[in-house]
């Protein structure tokens, strides 16, 4: 399959990739072993099957994706591109990007995340991401669904490897040990996160030379320092040109070089890292 975007795939493009998508996790994983082994790690103490293996595994993960850096080149030009994992190049990768090594990294921890939260939530399963709410930003990716919840994973490891690339604050040991936690929650109908399929933490729309951003209702009025933070910290992103709020739930964001897909995603990973729970 070329590489489609996700959000662009008929029905049976999607099928193909979730396929596709499947057949990467068992590889996906034997690399990880290999490169813990290559770094002086034991794989078998790494990748013990314990939810709370997730901590120093990422801990260690950062560490080599913050030594990677970013790509030389940008992502037109990089001829690694046919050897990333199918869900890299149908997604919405931005310059400058992570290379190869990163991204195999984030596919063998994302293999073991689904391994995890499979077994703790067996009633998940692995589907083709549909628009469970009006809003929802993984229409075609390959998902672990259940009734209740729907979760791309390599989202959120990738979210921070590109934080740990750009020198900026990556998501700590501590920090993806709960979002795992809180995965396995949402899968079982339970916190949160379960919730939030019913509303969308982030709502885009394109609007002449701008996009409208709207945060649900509930975070202004109980997490005001959380809009602060983050239109800063979306502020000082590439491309940004400006962020004005002219309501405690509606922004008005300036950045020609986005569409309104990867603001909503960018937007929904920070929340989901940064909102108390």
């Amino acid at each position: 399959m070329e590489d489609q975007p996700y959000e662009l795939m008929d029905t049976k493009q999607a099928a193909d990739a979730l396929d596709a998508y499947l057949g990467e996790r068992g590889p996906a994983l034997q690399r990880l072993r290999s490169a813990l082994a290559d770094h002086g790690q034991e794989p078998g103490e790494m990748l013990d099957g314990s939810v709370y293996s997730v901590s120093p595994l990422w801990a260690w993960t950062t560490t080599r994706i913050t030594e990677l850096g970013v790509a030389p080149m940008p992502l037109v030009e990089d001829p690694t591109r046919p050897s990333w994992p199918s869900w890299a190049r149908h997604g919405r990768l931005v310059d400058p990007h992570p290379p190869a090594a990163t991204l195999a990294l984030v596919d063998g921890f994302a293999s073991y995340l689904g391994q995890l939260i499979s077994a703790a939530a067996p009633q998940a399963r692995w589907r083709v991401g549909e628009h469970l709410i009006a809003d929802h930003p993984l229409l075609n990716y390959p998902v672990l669904g259940s009734d209740h919840q729907q979760v791309f994973l390599p989202a959120m490891p990738l979210y921070s490897a590109y934080q740990s690339a750009h020198g900026r604050d990556p998501m700590s040991g501590t920090e993806m040990l709960a979002h795992a936690r809180r995965t396995i929650d949402a899968l079982h109908g339970e916190g949160p996160e379960a919730a939030a399929i019913e509303e969308p933490l982030v709502t885009v729309v394109a609007e002449i030379d701008c996009f409208d951003v709207g945060l649900r209702e509930d975070i202004p009025t109980e997490h005001p320092g959380v809009v602060e933070h983050l239109i800063a910290e979306l502020r000082d992103r590439d491309g940004v040109e400006s962020v004005h709020r002219y309501g405690p739930a509606a922004l008005v964001v300036d950045v020609p070089d986005w569409d309104e897909l990867r603001l909503r995603l960018w937007c929904t990973l920070w929340l989901q890292r940064h909102l108390p729970r």
